[in-house]
């Protein structure tokens, strides 16, 4: 069956537990938002999806055919032209060569306002390309090449509001189209408009919501903002609590 699942995940650094029997879904055909403050566990998850790290303990399983992840940091030799970018992207991630016609004709259906402009970024230098540019490149790119789960992790930070758009656009587009998307954020508006379902880390878990409002309701918190600080002070809370009992 075509669906990433964890059960009781553990996992932790040295002394500080990161996932304490943790438990997440993710679906083809939606996109899934992971939600938690810096530190929380965001990248770690995406990493022991992909094989980079290890459990402590817990069941992991990837039904998918194949995926693709997306790191937080995009480095790119500033000689090279944004095909050749593309070319590398496709030759490390595709077990058969992607050309720009496939490509484009992905992005003509998604979002056909992007198209010129994508090409234009296609025929300039790296070194000459916003790192903006160079993240909404990318992003559009991976997503041209067709894996069923596709892990982006934080795409639109450092990206300007109109290239935000059309990245999740165009992630609306894949997922329709049956794939599987997994981002996280820390923009809680984006993660709640745009995200089928969303998980945010707290108490070392992830905790499910299917919308925004259920998301403030189970904080007791009157805005989308204060609903993610309660949330992240959990744990503080938990351990005070704690401490204060044994005393």
């Amino acid at each position: 069956m075509s669906v990433l699942s964890a059960r009781s995940l553990c996992f932790g650094y040295s002394k500080r537990t990161i996932f304490n029997e943790a438990d997440i879904e993710v679906f083809p055909g939606a996109i899934t938002g992971l939600l938690g403050p810096n530190g929380s566990g965001k990248t770690t998850f995406f990493d022991i999806v992909c094989g980079l790290i290890k459990t402590d303990n817990g069941q992991l399983f990837n039904g998918f055919s194949s995926q693709l992840y997306l790191s937080q940091t995009i480095m790119t030799p500033p000689v090279l032209r944004m095909f050749d970018i593309f070319k590398m992207i496709s030759l490390l991630c595709s077990p058969t060569p992607v050309s720009q016609e496939q490509a484009l004709k992905k992005l003509v259906v998604w979002s056909p306002e992007i198209v010129e402009r994508y090409k234009e970024i296609w025929a300039k230098k790296s070194s000459v390309c916003s790192y903006g540019e160079k993240r909404w490149f990318f992003t559009l790119s991976l997503l041209a090449v067709g894996a069923s789960l596709v892990i982006l992790d934080e795409p639109t930070a450092g990206v300007d509001p109109e290239f935000r758009y059309y990245i999740w656009k165009c992630l609306r587009g894949a997922a329709n189209e049956g794939v599987a998307v997994l981002v996280s954020s820390h923009n809680i508006d984006e993660v709640v408009s745009h995200c089928d379902k969303f998980y945010m880390i707290s108490n070392h878990q992830f905790e499910p919501f299917n919308s925004g409002d259920e998301f403030m309701r189970r904080y007791e918190a009157n805005t989308l903002d204060e609903a993610f600080i309660r949330a992240a002070a959990a744990p503080l809370l938990k351990a005070t609590s704690t401490q204060i009992n044994r005393e």
